[in-house]
């Protein structure tokens, strides 16, 4: 059952708990979306009463809630493109995605001048544990610079945890909106009513008109489709 447990008990800690989830891992096209969410504890009360798994929300109550959403509140949503998960795989990509949205997301707290604590607790959906420090040295780009931190993973996190459930609905939202204007740069792929995972609809126009550059060709399904057009 969904409750503030974890981050009650890591406020009790002085430690900042961030919750990170993602959207998309199983979508035959666009990007993959990863978002870290941080809420001040003491306002707990002023959360939204519906934050949920975003999988039981309905896309109007998930804009609700982002839209209710305060200063309290801080959040860095990311993307590992379609580039990047056939190149590097669907985890690295993941990965990738992750480690770019807690990266923003740390940034903005330790800039906070009312919130001190450095110790970061960070909460990952799932069983996936991102390897940040090796990401670092094998792309070299930016590094995450936490002066503290520990990384856990928690199955079913957004059912669990109100961090992660707020995490999944911002990263929900945000990759459905993007394949919503590619479904009107595309209308003939319906990417509005699939958001690009493997139904038979999607399916069906991928046959009739054939891989877009937004298409995952690593994807088998879609690799088998490519490999027959070529």
């Amino acid at each position: 059952m969904i409750s503030f447990d974890i981050e009650s008990d890591l406020y009790n800690k002085n430690s900042i708990l961030i919750g990170v989830d993602e959207a998309g891992r199983g979508s035959w096209a666009g990007p993959l979306v990863s978002t870290a969410c941080w809420f001040d504890f003491t306002k707990y009360k002023s959360l939204h009463s519906e934050v949920n798994d975003s999988k039981k929300l309905k896309s109007s109550k998930r804009r609700e809630i982002i839209l209710s959403l305060d200063n309290f509140v801080k959040y860095s949503s990311s993307i590992a493109s379609v580039k990047e998960i056939d190149k590097y795989g669907l985890s690295y990509a993941n990965a990738i995605a992750m480690k770019r949205s807690v990266f923003s997301l740390t940034e903005q707290l330790k800039n906070l001048q009312t919130y001190k604590k450095t110790e970061f607790c960070i909460y990952i959906d799932g069983k996936f544990k991102p390897d940040f420090e090796n990401l670092d040295n094998i792309l070299q780009f930016k590094k995450l610079h936490l002066y503290s931190c520990s990384v856990k993973t928690l199955v079913k996190g957004d059912s669990l945890c109100k961090t992660i459930a707020l995490a999944s609905i911002i990263s929900k939202e945000t990759r459905d909106t993007i394949m919503r204007q590619l479904s009107k740069k595309h209308p003939s792929y319906f990417f509005d009513s699939h958001f690009g995972y493997g139904t038979s609809n999607h399916k069906n126009a991928i046959l009739r008109n054939g891989v877009l550059d937004i298409h995952r060709k690593s994807f088998k399904p879609v690799a088998t489709i490519y490999s027959k057009k070529i």
